[in-house]
């Protein structure tokens, strides 16, 4: 928001300096981002003394003159009639940097070198008078500044408007806040009101059809227009505040604006079909062209200001070209309206055209200042434009309801730490023009029209202390006791979890926690299970990050794609991150943590000393029992049964269950292969998938250290012939169910298929390790208990010992 300084003393009489107002006003809030010294290209322009002026005889138009400086005497070419000796005249220096973007430099002019400029009002944008050089009656001293002379004093004021501070996007605005500040009287530019009043009774039908969209409507009908280039000093001030002038009835409503933060909009009456104005929802579809040239096509969520047949202006953002006000232009609607800030806020972003009026209109503008903005607008049209006002009207279905809270003066004492008395915190609210009155329990306070922001007690003290002044209010430290802070159930395990999987030989990856809804959908869920019940992004960046994810597989078979793509085939990643199942209704999504794995490509890195091996299924169920083994899991075993899990192909992976209950934590296996057709994977690729929250629940925090054997132990082996539909895990869960005597573990050691063993069954060489803790076991004794054993393996199994 630009402020210019000279407009704002119009409303608030301050005698400071600029630097300080910047300072007590960013102290109060408003933040100044920059101060800019309006005349600042008027460095370089001095008062010059015209010594002697000879006509060129190149050109008998153009006089080179001899021009006192202060520092001397040079040339300079000049072609105004009025130039003579003696006159006292601006004389821009080499480097001056003009309003137009013009550089003063040395130039040569009909064979004769000029060394600067002598300038007219214009071209130094101090008035609009072109026809000779302005002359400066009254400077006596040579070389002294022009800005000083003319007493040129004014800057530019940046100010970094908070979303909630709507009412300060205008110079009234900020002026209320600096009469707060300074503790002085708010005034204003005077005016005739009854210049504004209506001298006929024209009128145009003004109907609101959404009234839940358009709160308030006001219009004043104008003949006797003369559309025409405005005065200098409106377009200076237009200009300053970075507005770029079209035409006085254009720049009065933009001039209103400013001033007083209403957008308004003058409609060319003449173009309008009826005439007649309806608020109303456009149609779907409905086509506008508006003031910038673009073409729309609108919706049935936006408000539109429409004639009888057609929309003339997008309600809140821009007028349509339809009904533009041109040159010829002799009759006029001017509109002063209230609209439902949200929906402002939707049209513009989905038309893409934000404006300074939707800008004001989406943060909220005050709804009692619709008619003063009005009238204001309409007194500078009569003086500017010869209006006459020739009829008005006023739709007004939801009429505003001014807002009052209760202020406890202690409560404004307790937050802020200060002891104010309720006169001076009455005092500060009444210098923000709120309605103060004392009653029993304290402060009843009404709540401008022009502040929306202010909804709650807690608002009220923000504005005391803020005009109170922050660094006003004394600096105490809370009282607080330090207690040890609590580690998150899950955090423990997470961090354990990594450092496992990292010592294991895996990559962590971090993805984001967005997918597409056919990338969840790739992994062949049914339209029932509760992976394909999506959160969907309200604004996603992009299509492939339109729902949060159900699956860490998702994001892990994106990131081997994009490796695989790049040529590294040696894929071994892992991410512990959060999944999201949408609950339905209002209730928020369930969101669980989970840890994920993939593994493909080469089982050993490229080497000459190692055989070319690819990662297989157990190199991935190798993964899993280190990870078990690390957080102390050992009751856990596999389910084979694969329903519901369709990206797990069948025949080699699993559900992995733990304890009694078999509670489950988990899936591993192979990914199938219309998976992998999906992200263009063209090499096998095994993955886990595991709660989080159940191998915390699994694990044991416990580590227990036994002394290393003084014993060494007894080894037996046997090779076991049993049929495929015997898992190797049957055979040890029921060993371990034997509770045999010193027998410390059970390994396998050799797998084999083929002759002499039938095709449906195959050889387990298992090696049994017995030891005692006391003594060293002879043959004898490890024979009576591993022959019973072995045979019980036999019987129950129908297996028989490999010959």
């Amino acid at each position: 928001m630009l402020v210019l300084f000279s407009w704002l003393k119009e409303f608030v009489p301050v005698d400071v300096p600029v630097e300080k107002l910047a300072h007590d006003i960013t102290i109060a809030g408003l933040e100044v981002e920059g101060v800019e010294d309006r005349y600042a290209f008027l460095d370089k322009v001095i008062c010059a003394l015209l010594e002697e002026v000879v006509v060129l005889e190149a050109n008998p138009s153009m006089k080179l003159c001899s021009v006192n400086t202060g520092q001397g005497s040079i040339k300079v070419v000049c072609g105004a009639p009025n130039v003579r000796p003696g006159m006292m005249a601006p004389l821009a220096l080499e480097g001056a940097f003009l309003p137009g973007d013009r550089l003063v430099t040395r130039a040569r002019i009909y064979g004769v070198e000029s060394q600067g400029m002598l300038c007219s009002e214009a071209e130094l944008g101090l008035g609009e008078d072109s026809s000779g050089i302005m002359e400066l009656v009254g400077a006596r001293q040579p070389g002294a500044s022009v800005k000083e002379f003319l007493g040129l004093d004014d800057w530019i004021l940046e100010i970094g408007i908070t979303p909630n501070r709507s009412d300060c996007l205008s110079v009234a605005g900020v002026a209320r806040d600096v009469a707060a500040v300074y503790q002085v009287p708010l005034g204003g530019p005077s005016w005739d009101p009854s210049q504004a009043e209506a001298a006929g009774e024209e009128e145009v039908p003004v109907s609101i059809e959404a009234p839940e969209y358009c709160f308030r409507y006001m219009a004043k009908v104008m003949d006797g227009i003369g559309v025409a280039p405005s005065p200098f000093w409106l377009k200076s001030r237009l200009e300053a505040c970075g507005v770029r002038p079209i035409n006085n009835v254009v720049d009065v409503t933009n001039y209103v604006m400013l001033e007083m933060g209403q957008p308004l909009h003058a409609f060319d009456l003449e173009r309008l079909n009826g005439p007649e104005i309806r608020v109303r929802r456009a149609v779907k579809d409905e086509p506008i062209t508006t003031l910038d040239g673009k073409e729309h096509r609108l919706d049935e969520s936006m408000l539109v200001i429409a004639d009888a047949s057609r929309p003339v202006a997008v309600a809140g953002v821009m007028g349509g070209a339809n009904s533009e006000v041109e040159e010829g232009t002799t009759r006029i609607l001017l509109e002063s309206a209230w609209f439902e800030p949200s929906q402002v806020r939707r049209t513009a972003k989905a038309l893409k055209s934000s404006t300074d009026a939707s800008y004001r209109f989406e943060r909220g503008i005050d709804p009692l200042g619709v008619p003063k903005a009005l009238n204001r607008a309409t007194a500078l049209l009569v003086e500017l434009a010869g209006a006459r006002v020739v009829g008005e009207s006023d739709s007004y279905p939801a009429p505003y309801e001014p807002k009052e809270l209760l202020l406890r003066p202690q409560r404004v004492n307790g937050l802020l730490g200060t002891a104010l008395s309720p006169g001076r915190i009455s005092g500060i609210l009444e210098g923000l023009s709120m309605e103060v009155r004392e009653e029993e329990e304290g402060l009843r306070v009404e709540v401008p029209s022009f502040r929306p922001d202010i909804a709650r007690e807690v608002d009220l003290v923000e504005e005391v202390a803020r005009i109170e002044g922050y660094d006003k209010i004394p600096t105490t430290l809370p009282r607080a006791e330090i207690s040890p802070g609590r580690e998150p159930e899950l955090m423990g395990i997470a961090r354990r979890v990594k450092r496992i999987m990292a010592g294991l030989g895996l990559n962590e990856t971090i993805s984001y926690s967005f997918a597409s809804k056919d990338q969840v959908a790739s992994l062949g869920f049914g339209a029932d299970d509760p992976a394909m019940a999506m959160v969907e992004v309200m604004n996603p960046l992009s299509d492939d990050q339109a729902v949060m994810r159900t699956s860490l597989l998702v994001s892990l078979l994106g990131a081997a794609s994009r490796n695989i793509s790049r040529r590294n085939h040696e894929i071994k990643m892992f991410e512990l991150g959060k999944v999201f199942y949408n609950q339905g209704g209002e209730e928020l999504p369930r969101e669980e943590e989970r840890l994920c794995c993939i593994m493909a490509g080469p089982r050993h890195p490229l080497s000459w000393s190692l055989e070319r091996e690819e990662t297989d299924l157990f190199d991935l169920k190798g993964v899993m029992e280190g990870l078990f083994r690390a957080l102390g899991i050992d009751d856990w075993h596999i389910d084979k049964d694969l329903s519901g899990i369709p990206y797990i192909a069948g025949g080699g992976g699993g559900v992995v269950k733990w304890g009694g209950d078999g509670e489950v934590l988990g899936v591993f296996g192979q990914v199938a292969p219309f998976v992998l057709e999906r992200w263009d994977i063209e090499m096998p690729l095994f993955t886990f998938d595991f709660s989080l929250q159940a191998l915390a629940t699994a694990s044991s925090p416990r580590v227990c250290f036994r002394p290393l054997p003084a014993f060494p132990p007894v080894e037996r082996d046997a090779a076991i012939v049993l049929g495929h539909d015997v898992t190797l895990q049957q055979v040890l869960s029921f060993i371990a169910d034997q509770a045999v005597e010193y027998l410390e573990s059970v390994e396998l050691f050799d797998l084999y298929k083929g002759s002499p063993i039938p095709e449906d069954a195959r050889s387990l060489g298992l090696r049994f390790r017995y030891r005692a803790s006391d003594r060293t076991l002879t043959d004898g004794e490890v024979s009576r208990f591993h022959d019973p054993l072995v045979a019980k393996i036999l019987e129950t199994f129908g297996g028989e010992l490999r010959q």
